[in-house]
């Protein structure tokens, strides 16, 4: 299985709009939160609606700068995997939105909350062989450094990598530390934001390869 995993568009319709020209071999899109910059649902809809009429299936979560309402927009397309899980071709996709508190003025989630969302996704897809997390936060101390030098990933994600061991955690959320790491058997990728050019593609059959992209956009 071939991914395309796309993060921190934050409203850029252009940027996203290369990613997919480039990048047409996919057998699934992950929209890792952030679509919108502080957006409307109908804002994050019409970046659903792009990946769609580009021919590419999609999954998604929300980020930090969209909203609830936006998760409830996904969710209604049917395309959230915000505390829920989807099998696709033997592989459980589940997922988590927004990000650990920081200041309350974004999407925020406490890490009990964000613990509890995984493990609400992970009951749909247990019976798979390989499970794979989209998460906007990515774990802590896992290509979340910021460019203060300071970690600032999810600790509730952090806990469920090294107690589940997913083959894959696709993430984004800290611009800075894109790029991909390790935690035990896992694979974390934290795909970089989108609105300056940066993705993932990742393929799961077999070993997991990442390979972390960036188009020449400005």
């Amino acid at each position: 299985m071939n991914l395309l995993c796309i993060t921190d568009i934050h409203g850029d319709g252009a940027a996203l709009q290369q990613i997919l020209e480039r990048e047409r071999g996919t057998d699934l899109v992950l929209l890792g939160g952030d679509l919108t910059n502080f957006g409307t649902p109908g804002d994050a809809g019409a970046i659903v609606d792009a990946v769609l009429l580009a021919g590419h299936p999609v999954l998604a979560v929300a980020g930090n700068c969209d909203s609830a309402e936006i998760d409830e927009l996904l969710a209604s397309r049917d395309v959230s995997l915000h505390g829920r899980g989807r099998v696709v071709d033997g592989v459980g996709f589940h997922g988590v939105s927004a990000m650990p508190p920081w200041g309350g003025s974004m999407y925020e989630l406490t890490e009990e909350q964000i613990g509890d969302l995984l493990a609400s996704g992970y009951d749909d897809v247990a019976g798979c062989d390989r499970h794979v997390v989209l998460s906007h936060p990515p774990p802590r101390d896992a290509v979340d450094r910021t460019s203060s030098g300071k970690h600032v990933g999810s600790t509730a994600v952090r806990a469920w990598v090294e107690s589940r061991s997913p083959a894959l955690v696709v993430c984004g959320h800290v611009h800075e530390s894109r790029g991909a790491a390790r935690i035990g058997e896992t694979v974390v990728v934290n795909c970089g934001p989108a609105f300056r050019g940066s993705y993932a593609v990742i393929e799961l059959d077999g070993a997991v390869v990442a390979d972390v992209r960036r188009i020449e956009y400005s």
